[in-house]
Formats: C-alpha cells, sequence, structure tokens
C-alpha cells in the first residue's frame, strides 16, 4: 500500500519537475528568438516612445560680493508655443482677431503675417507652433492676458518653457573670479570658484516634467498632476 502511494507520489512529482523544464526551454527560446530576430524592431519601438520625464532645471542662487554688488544672477527667459488643436473652432473665431492685434503689439510683428501662421497652424494641426522665444517675464505676463491665451493649457492651447540663463553683471572679470559648476552626463559635478564651492547651497533642486512626442521629433509638455516644479537656490 505505501509502495503504491509512493509510486504515486513520485510519479506526480516527475510530471511536475517535466513540465517545469520543458516550460523553462520554453521560456529561454523566446528569449532568445526575441534577442536574435526581433532585437532591432524593439529597439525602434523604444526609440520611438511617446513620452519621457524631462528635467527641469532650477534658478541657482545669487552671489553677492562683501559690499553688496550683485556678481552673479539667473535671468529666466520664456518660451511660448501654441497648440492649435486645443481651442474649439467657435472659442478661436471668437478671439483670433484680439489675439493677432496683442501679439503684433508686444511682439512687433506685422499682423499679416500672425494671422497667416495661426491659420496655417490650425490647417496642418500643428501642436507645437512657435510664438516667440526669449521673451521677458513683463512680456510674457502680456502674452498670456491676451484672448485664448489667457486660458488654462487644456483650453486655450497655450504652451510656455522656461530658460534660465547665468548672468554677471559685472562683466568677464567677476565671470572668471566667481568660476563655474557644470554637471556632466552621470551626474558628477566639475567645481570651479565661488560657483562650485558653494554649488550645493546654490544649485537649488531640480523638478520633473511629462513631455510628449509629436510631429518632426518634437516634444510637448503635457499636463501631469505628478509634475515636479523646481526649487530655486
Amino acid at each position: 500500500m505505501i509502495e503504491k502511494l509512493l509510486k504515486k507520489i513520485m510519479t506526480r512529482f516527475y510530471i511536475v519537475i517535466s513540465t517545469m523544464i520543458i516550460f523553462s526551454f520554453l521560456l529561454m527560446g523566446k528569449l532568445i528568438y526575441i534577442q536574435v530576430f526581433e532585437g532591432e524592431r524593439y529597439k525602434v519601438i523604444a526609440s520611438n516612445q511617446t513620452v519621457k520625464n524631462v528635467v527641469l532645471q532650477p534658478s541657482r542662487g545669487n552671489i553677492y560680493s562683501e559690499d553688496g554688488s550683485l556678481m552673479a544672477t539667473s535671468v529666466a527667459q520664456y518660451e511660448v508655443r501654441w497648440d492649435s488643436k486645443v481651442p474649439s473652432n467657435s472659442l478661436y473665431n471668437n478671439g483670433k482677431e484680439n489675439l493677432v492685434k496683442g501679439l503684433s503689439s508686444i511682439l512687433q510683428i506685422p499682423h499679416t503675417e500672425l494671422i497667416e501662421k495661426l491659420e496655417n497652424a490650425r490647417m496642418n494641426n500643428n501642436r507645437y507652433m512657435l510664438v516667440a522665444k526669449n521673451l521677458s517675464y513683463s512680456k510674457l505676463k502680456k502674452i498670456k492676458s491676451l484672448p485664448i491665451f489667457n486660458l488654462p493649457s487644456f483650453k486655450g492651447g497655450i504652451i510656455i518653457e522656461q530658460q534660465i540663463k547665468r548672468e554677471h553683471p559685472l562683466g568677464k572679470i567677476a565671470e572668471r573670479t566667481i568660476g563655474y559648476e557644470l554637471k556632466s552626463l552621470n551626474g558628477n559635478y566639475f567645481r570651479v570658484g565661488i560657483e562650485g564651492a558653494f554649488g550645493t547651497y546654490l544649485r537649488g533642486e531640480e523638478g520633473r516634467r511629462l513631455k510628449q512626442r509629436i510631429a518632426n521629433g518634437q516634444w510637448k509638455p503635457i499636463n501631469d498632476v505628478n509634475e515636479k516644479e523646481p526649487t530655486q537656490g
């Protein structure tokens, strides 16, 4: 009786082990097949990913001399783009004339050139049309007060990107004295002068934002509840 029971248990054991071995060989075969025959296809798929997480650089802290003179500061410049697919037809048609009138006055661009640019963007479903770049904050505020652009991005389509530029009000002499701090691709810092010595306090904290791939290899920011704004140094 016991011998029959043991034989039955061992038979089941061998069946389970055999099944696991066969499954392992099938899995290894599939992995090898994917690596050898479909590796390039999956590389292309990865390169064509539609969403990525990008780093938002913070504004570095100011550096002052002993007498209070400003030696280094970070100046924000802004780029405004427009997703022409976002506004409804009624919103666009009702607001475009005043929008173009305001943009023409702020940017000193002919009215006809701007209206043609907007119409072409709508016709071609341009989701990342360049409106203006290297803008000061005061000009950005004026643009954001115009019809269509004064609405949230999910309704009016305005896209605002910020670039931080380091400036030295005292000129090249101060620039050489103050030094710099550079971050390599692997995350290591190369430090020179005051900027390097006090980099931990000056650099601030990086932010994060999701961007979506659109036409022509361009990446458009998208609204995300997990977006993290950079913290100024």
